[in-house]
């Protein structure tokens, strides 16, 4: 989940309707027409538009086995995936698993160890006196650390937000910012429009505006004008939509806005500057911000619509699919209605961009499982306000799924009729996680009422203390233990441990830490065990490399990371565990019921095969709320995908490729065509999922044997945890050194070379040898 921003929009009047001319021209009625201009847009393999949207939490399996799941009440949107592509349902995410690290893998193909943002959707950095800052993981892509402390460590982090390293492990000091996602389709001559997409949009006011426009720029002026502490109007105009312009684009040269302490329009795109980019990157501009996207989108002529559709209201606003002005929630003025945004809004802001010759489009939406505003009735005792956590089956949550699935009904239709369909069009959809539901449900000690309900025909009922994450005070549980005086900082997603002073894996308070984190217990309302473990696994700083968590900036990585039973979530003050019904959906998590998604994949070049692995209601947690399984042993159906292949398949079907190699692989078995080159590895691929995944074979071996290493020992008596630290050692050189030969093979693969069946014969063995041993360190 992403944090919510109060957003809003000014509107721009005068010229600023004569940026419509990009997109068509106006008939008298408000009705535009198609434009004549002929595309810059080269892409392949007969793909002419490209529409990549993410989900948070939307869920392809049932939560509960009764209640049908969210794409199975969205079915103009599960029929689309299924008709017209494939719809993988054996996706894995990376870790830390939440929405900044999952999206950005999901957008550059890399794990954050190479992206930079592995502990998400916030993380601690270290100050040179040994304290930590904490960091914001949502900021602009070429930004720095994005410090959120009200007075920031005069000796913080300066390291790029999105830091990138070309190795694995990552080398520390590394300056340059990850490459861009939307560099090959702009050098293609494809303008790419993002709605709420991570990091490719401003993501805050403070640190963005000037990153971007300028310390002197009229856009900071604006901000240091506002005496609003929040900066409402500026994070509306400036933040969450992006069009990064193709060189000499009308889009982004011909707009014009009337600009802070301006009186008269001027040129509002600014150079698109990305100035460590693998091959370099000059003469493209982009535009930032609703105040200058959404006039050449038709802001600000009235009543326009498009094939049937409306795209403004009477007062000129951009409105959503229904009609509804796209409004910010705080002000009520026009414009970016905030980081959460509905399935009707994002799909109104795509189609708009489609539609005003914008071919390659990102979205971001939001989940389903909560109260939205101007909802009442609903069937969860806890969901008293805007934003609660809904149950599976409450009604709300239920009309929420129907209004989506409309959403998408129109959507679809609506790009019909503009000719934007799966002939001519690349469809990427998917969740960039799961999330485990902490609270009563079939298979736990408590269930909702009535027994059996399925929430469409029969609301599920649950009532006040039957919902809500395990708020857990991780100070309290430790408050009678050694550790008591040891002094850290936690991100609760995860949780990543930042000791304090940044000691060595081998320091006596590190590892005593460990062993008192690991030894933590409570009572557990929805499992009905007491004095059950709260911790599930423990990664220390090697294994940290391991699971791909240590970035080029080691200021950012964590000491160690709890990974806890996916019902608790660490605090650090209160009782030391209580139910917090405004939140009952986890993630970041190791466990199968969040680290498994989906993914459909539509269009040109691919095969319409349905549902590529477990169907809706064969997933894990409908079986297993209490997540007792590996992801691997609940993974054992269907093509096993990592959110890192989603971006060179994209790559492949659009027929253009990224100057740096990708962590992911082609997803060869969506192919209506599959090349030689890439049958001949598939199994290759197959087993490098295993060795290089997060969650695959070798990293759950080697968490599994950490964990109890960590837990282990006494001061002095620390023998089996230097044992297994020699082991992991050689395992993970051994590993990262044999997974960069098989990224490199596999590219070749794509690129049509078929490698010699020596090659794939000797990787196979290597990589099942490295498989085995971490087996049997994980048994041993």
């Amino acid at each position: 989940m992403r944090p919510s921003l109060a957003t809003g929009l000014r509107r721009v009047t005068g010229a600023a309707g004569a940026a419509l001319v990009t997109a068509g021209m106006l008939t008298a009625g408000g009705v535009a027409t198609a434009a004549a201009a002929p595309s810059t847009c080269h892409l392949g393999n007969g793909v002419e538009h490209v529409i990549n949207i993410v989900f948070d939490n939307v869920h392809l399996f049932r939560d509960n086995p009764n209640v049908p799941s969210d794409l199975e009440q969205m079915p103009h949107l599960l029929n689309f995936l299924k008709g017209n592509g494939t719809l993988l349902s054996n996706v894995h995410t990376p870790l830390i698993a939440h929405t900044a690290d999952d999206s950005l893998t999901i957008y550059t193909g890399l794990y954050g160890d190479r992206h930079g943002q592995p502990v998400s959707n916030s993380y601690k950095t270290y100050n040179p006196d040994g304290s930590t800052d904490p960091a914001g993981s949502f900021a602009y892509w070429t930004s720095p650390v994005f410090d959120t402390a009200s007075t920031p460590n005069p000796g913080h982090d300066t390291a790029p937000t999105m830091v990138y390293s070309d190795t694995v492990p990552a080398k520390p000091g590394a300056t340059r910012q990850t490459p861009a996602p939307w560099v090959p389709f702009t050098r293609a001559g494809c303008s790419v429009g993002d709605f709420s997409t991570a990091n490719m949009v401003l993501e805050n006011t403070k640190l963005d505006l000037p990153s971007v426009f300028g310390a002197n720029s009229p856009e900071v002026a604006q901000y240091n004008a506002d005496p609003s502490s929040f900066k409402d109007a500026e994070t509306a105009d400036y933040t969450g939509v992006a069009v990064h312009c193709a060189q000499g684009a009308a889009t982004c040269a011909d707009a014009k806005a009337v600009k802070f302490g301006q009186s008269e329009p001027s040129p509002s795109a600014v150079d698109d500057v990305l100035p460590t980019e693998p091959g370099g990157y000059a003469g493209h501009q982009a535009l930032f911000g609703a105040k200058y996207v959404a006039p050449g989108l038709g802001a600000g002529t009235p009543s326009l619509s498009r094939n049937g559709y409306p795209v403004t209201d009477a007062a000129g606003r951009l409105t959503d699919l229904d009609g509804k002005p796209i409004i910010n929630g705080f002000s009520g003025t026009a414009g970016f209605p905030g980081f959460s945004p509905t399935a009707s809004q994002s799909l109104a802001y795509l189609a708009d961009m489609q539609e005003s010759g914008i071919p390659v489009t990102y979205g971001y939406i939001s989940d389903l499982h909560e109260r939205k505003a101007g909802t009442s009735g609903c069937t969860t005792a806890g969901a008293t306000g805007t934003g609660f956590a809904l149950g599976p089956g409450d009604s709300c949550y239920v009309s929420n799924a129907a209004a989506y699935d409309q959403a998408f009904a129109k959507f679809f239709d609506r790009l019909a009729k503009a000719g934007i369909t799966p002939k001519n069009t690349l469809f990427v959809i998917g969740a960039e996680e799961n999330d485990q539901f902490a609270g009563a449900n079939v298979g736990r000690a408590t269930a909702p009422t009535p027994e059996g309900c399925d929430g469409v025909t029969t609301p599920c009922h649950y009532a006040a203390g039957q919902t809500g994450e395990l708020a857990t005070n991780i100070n309290g549980l430790l408050s009678n233990t050694a550790s008591s005086a040891t002094k850290f900082d936690i991100e609760p997603q995860g949780a990543a441990v930042y000791v304090h002073g940044q000691p060595d894996a081998n320091d006596p308070a590190v590892r005593r830490l460990q062993r008192d984190t690991a030894a933590m217990t409570a009572n557990d309302p929805y499992t009905g065990v007491n004095g059950e473990n709260v911790v599930n696994y423990q990664a220390g700083a090697l294994e940290q490399r391991v699971l791909h968590m240590q970035s080029a900036d080691p200021l950012r990585t964590p000491t160690y990371t709890i990974f806890p039973r996916p019902d608790y979530f660490f605090s650090t003050s209160g009782p030391d565990v209580g139910v917090q019904p405004q939140f009952a959906w986890n993630h970041g998590y190791y466990s199968p019921n969040i680290d498994i998604t989906w993914a459909g994949i539509a269009g040109p070049g691919v095969a319409a095969r349905g549902i590529d692995g477990p169907g809706p209601a064969e997933g894990n947690e409908s079986h297993d709320p209490n997540s007792t399984h590996t992801v691997p042993e609940a993974s054992a159906v269907g093509t096993w995908v990592e959110e890192a292949d989603l971006r060179p398949t994209l790559m492949y079907l659009t027929g253009l490729g990224d100057d740096y190699q990708t962590d992911g692989r082609v997803i060869s078995q969506i192919l209506a065509k599959r090349p030689a080159a890439l049958a001949a590895t598939e199994r290759l691929g197959a087993v490098y999922q295993q060795l290089n995944s997060s969650v695959g074979a070798f990293a759950t071996d080697t968490l599994i044997a950490d964990s109890a290493a960590l837990a282990s020992g006494s001061s002095g008596h620390d023998q089996k945890f230097q044992r297994e630290q020699a082991q992991l050692l050689h395992l993970a050189e051994a590993r990262d050194t044999l997974a960069a030969e098989m990224k490199v093979l596999l590219a070749k693969a794509a690129a049509g070379n078929t490698p010699s069946k020596g090659e794939v014969t000797s990787q196979l063995a290597r990589a099942n040898a490295l498989l085995g041993q971490a087996k049997r360190l994980a048994s041993a």
